[in-house]
């Protein structure tokens, strides 16, 4: 192991903290609506069923059209599927054929008799089990207009029968598009959006400008959304429900990783509950458990260049040669947590809240985690040697190790070198 030493002006960051670390709560009071209408500006642009590239595209919009904003997340905004831009865009109803009390047809027209989900349609595949998105929660009395109505065969998409309503797109379903193909309408661009004609926009125009401006400002603009959200906002929003799409974008990440550095306990988590909430789906339950067996051999394999690292540990200190061992312990004996900051590729803030993990400088190894905090100014430390006095706790509800901080302290201002490992 290299002997790592202070550089000669130590920088030392002593940050008081809260020690209990509260994670977002889901829920709260209704909030008043917000929303604005958008503009799209690219030349050609996706919605997608959710905040990330990773999910599917549900509808294509070009320049000029627009869209009702409600909110963002990170570099995406949420929208909702009102307007001419979705007016032929589709949805799936599905649910055991043998509990036909779930759904009612008449006609062209659906009720629901319960709760059911509306499934967003991927439209670059005509698989059904390729659409598995939810974008709306229908509740009891809802209706919609059913399109085609079909029944599977047992085992194809799920092991039992399984009706499969297409329906039209609900006006209130969610769905995502990016920030950077997005502007706030003119009055009259929302006006023609809203459908409120000409005696409408001739009032606006003949507002005096203070009426315009006090109005303007007791609404939400996106420029006043996004720099007045504040970070907690943003982590207590609800967390993404787990899906094969994100845990295989997951994987990928973690494939072009070192073995050590490899996040595996908390992915294998994520796959194994993704199976148990989806045991009756045929294409989940094969990846997911081929993932599962894969997770397990790279788990062996840290196990045991861990304890080779302990025997190596053990042998240099019978035989002596136990200096650098000494040095590295004089350096971190005091911290809780001491290692590389990296950023995390499975609590990214989508499928986990958002957190940076420590890992050991020479092999690695994932150590534990640091909740975010953006006082800590942690984004600017990425790739840097930090102690972290707390005190270390085992996280039963995300099995892993979080620090209760203190304070943290940089050991060394250069940029960690993590050597290529077993692949």
């Amino acid at each position: 192991m290299p002997r790592i030493q202070r550089d000669s002006v130590t920088i030392s960051m002593v940050l008081f903290v809260p020690t209990t670390i509260a994670f977002a709560q889901i829920g709260g009071a209704e909030e008043a609506d917000s929303s604005w209408v958008g503009v799209v500006t690219a030349e050609s642009a996706n919605v997608r069923c959710g905040a990330n590239e990773s999910y599917y595209t549900i509808e294509s919009v070009e320049v000029g059209d627009m869209v009702r904003v409600h909110g963002k997340r990170q570099d995406w905004m949420k929208i909702d599927t009102s307007g001419s831009v979705f007016e032929d865009t589709i949805g799936y109803i599905k649910y055991p054929a043998s509990n036909t009390s779930l759904f009612e047809v008449a006609g062209t027209s659906g009720t629901v008799r319960g709760e059911l989900e509306v499934l967003a349609r991927n439209i670059e595949s005509e698989e059904l089990y390729r659409s598995w998105r939810p974008v709306l929660q229908l509740q009891e009395g809802d209706t919609v207009i059913v399109l085609e109505s079909t029944m599977t065969e047992p085992g194809t998409l799920h092991r039992d029968a399984y009706m499969v309503h297409t329906v039209q797109m609900p006006a209130n379903a969610t769905c995502w598009i990016n920030a950077s193909s997005i502007t706030e309408a003119t009055p009259e661009q929302e006006a023609l959006f809203e459908g409120t004609g000409t005696g409408v926009l001739e009032a606006k125009l003949t507002t005096s400008t203070n009426d315009v401006s006090d109005s303007m400002s007791a609404e939400t603009s996106p420029t006043t959304v996004v720099e007045e959200e504040s970070v907690e906002e943003v982590v207590q929003e609800r967390l993404e429900p787990l899906t094969l799409v994100e845990l295989e974008a997951a994987w990928e990440k973690m494939a072009d990783e070192a073995v050590m550095g490899a996040e595996v306990t908390p992915l294998r988590d994520m796959y194994t509950e993704l199976l148990a909430e989806n045991s009756n789906d045929i294409v989940i339950d094969q990846i997911a458990s081929g993932r599962i067996k894969q997770l397990g051999v790279w788990e062996g394999l840290q196990n045991q260049r861990v304890r080779i690292e302990n025997l190596r540990m053990n042998m240099a200190i019978q035989t002596g040669e136990v200096e650098e061992f000494q040095s590295v312990m004089s350096l971190y004996g005091n911290y809780a947590l001491a290692g590389r900051l990296a950023l995390s590729n499975t609590f990214d803030g989508r499928l986990r809240p958002f957190m940076y993990r420590i890992q050991d400088v020479k092999s690695g190894r994932t150590l534990g985690y640091l909740p975010a905090n953006e006082d800590w100014g942690l984004p600017n430390l990425i790739g840097q040697t930090i102690g972290v006095v707390g005190t270390n706790k085992w996280d039963p509800n995300w099995s892993v190790s979080i620090v209760e901080v203190e304070r943290f302290d940089i050991l060394s201002p250069t940029t960690a070198t993590v050597s290529p490992d077993i692949q």
